[in-house]
């Protein structure tokens, strides 16, 4: 079984093929600003390179973010367009949950910083939201980061990211929706 993992909420465009539950071959491609120039690239590079066609795909993994509005939907309407014409699975999952699932702790907190603040994800031990995402500005950000144990950077372990992924129910390529920066700031009241 071949799954195609696409993430572009960021810096990167990560592109991961895995076979059955292990990494077959990832591109991880620093690409400010030139995601849209890059990623369906990659992803022909990764399928030719491994001589697999696209109607070799069982499912998709897309990371819906939080992120710039650009990165985010290109990832999202890319695996949503996939998984309809394909009439394959499509799994989401966001980059907060990704950071949180590598840490062993009891309550965790993640962060995904931007130049004007960051993003919240504050998780129990399995891995379940405690509260709502919000976005926090650089100051509310500082303040909350002085009295909090926040994990920014972590190293991802890809294969657990699979794992988990595939527990999650499949949706329906229609109803992906992307996790915005703005879109956050706007249903918190920001």
């Amino acid at each position: 079984m071949y799954t195609l993992f696409i993430d572009t909420h960021d810096k990167n465009v990560l592109i991961i093929l895995y076979k059955d539950s292990h990494i077959l071959v990832k591109e991880n491609i620093i690409s400010p600003n030139r995601h849209s120039e890059i990623t369906m690239p990659t992803i022909e590079k990764v399928m030719t390179e491994n001589k697999i066609d696209v109607k070799d795909l069982e499912s998709i993994i897309v990371v819906n973010g939080p992120g710039s509005f650009t990165g985010v939907r290109l990832a999202v309407t890319i695996a949503k367009t996939m998984s309809y014409a394909l009439n394959i699975p499509i799994r989401v999952i966001d980059s907060l949950i990704i950071k949180a699932l590598m840490i062993d702790a009891d309550n965790k907190i993640v962060a995904l910083e931007d130049r004007n603040g960051a993003y919240i994800g504050i998780f129990d031990k399995n891995n379940k939201f405690i509260k709502p995402y919000k976005y926090l500005n650089k100051n509310d950000y500082l303040i909350f980061k002085s009295d909090n144990d926040i994990v920014v950077d972590v190293d991802i372990d890809y294969e657990k990211v699979y794992q988990y992924a595939m527990s999650l129910k499949p949706i329906n390529p229609h109803a992906v929706k992307p996790l915005y920066i703005k879109g956050i700031s706007a249903l918190n009241g920001k």
